[in-house]
């Protein structure tokens, strides 16, 4: 009777691990795109800066492009007389008719300023992903209004640096575009809200595409990837080619 040789069985190896790896693409392309500032208005030569307190909540706002995103990086232009205070930051939707936040925030961050702006010139405080709590995890919808808003928990003073005019004074790529003049407020911790139309708050924000979102909680251990069908089918076909080997051994 003919045997298999162990070329064949090495052949449908092959075309199992093929496939097997092929199953890795996906998950890589949605993990592995660069970073785009989406956002900026840092390059002003002359700051002010509207007050940030416990009760005054103040931010950016925008619209974002035609895929989802996820933040990775955020330059801020703050103002603070007492190095330990700190800001914090809410991620809001806004409401598409209204354009002003509405719900509670989706995520939020306490920031540290450890470059105070002057008022002369920005002396900008960069966050990456590891200090922006639970908002590089929260996914930005595509075609969405959202808002960036900044508060001082402790009510201690904290200024948000801006252009001194005139608003919506944003260069924006990747398909952001604007919202709500650029800039919302409220002076009653977000009971009601207001448009500022009058400056630009002085922002970069980098954010990283993502086609196809996956949530990793941080202590769950690696995901193991499917064969997919391919590689499935593979697998059964040299499983099935061994068991059958070794019957007619068995039989003769």
């Amino acid at each position: 009777m003919p045997t298999i040789r162990r070329h064949v069985l090495r052949r449908y190896a092959a075309i199992g691990l093929l496939a097997y790896a092929a199953s890795w693409g996906p998950l890589a392309s949605a993990q592995s795109q660069p970073p785009v500032v989406v956002i900026d208005s840092t390059g002003f030569d002359f700051y002010s800066a509207y007050t940030v307190g416990a009760n005054e909540w103040r931010g950016p706002t925008f619209t974002t492009g035609a895929v989802p995103t996820r933040i990775t990086e955020i330059t801020f232009g703050l103002s603070s007389g007492d190095p330990t205070t700190t800001a914090q930051l809410r991620l809001f939707q806004l409401d598409d008719s209204s354009e002003l936040p509405t719900g509670t925030a989706l995520a939020t961050a306490t920031l540290p300023i450890v470059t105070p702006n002057d008022g002369a010139n920005l002396n900008a405080n960069t966050y990456t992903a590891a200090q922006l709590g639970s908002i590089p995890s929260t996914t930005l919808l595509a075609g969405k209004k959202y808002a960036l808003i900044l508060s001082s928990p402790s009510g201690g003073y904290v200024g948000l640096s801006d252009n001194d005019g005139p608003s919506n004074a944003y260069t924006y790529a990747g398909g952001f575009s604007t919202s709500a003049a650029g800039y919302v407020e409220t002076l009653d911790s977000g009971t009601t809200w207001t448009q500022n139309n009058q400056v630009t708050p002085a922002i970069k924000l980098t954010v990283v595409p993502v086609d196809d979102p996956i949530v990793v909680p941080p202590a769950a251990p690696t995901p193991v990837p499917t064969l997919g069908a391919v590689g499935l089918v593979s697998l059964v076909s040299v499983v099935g080619w061994v068991g059958l080997r070794r019957s007619r051994k068995s039989a003769v």
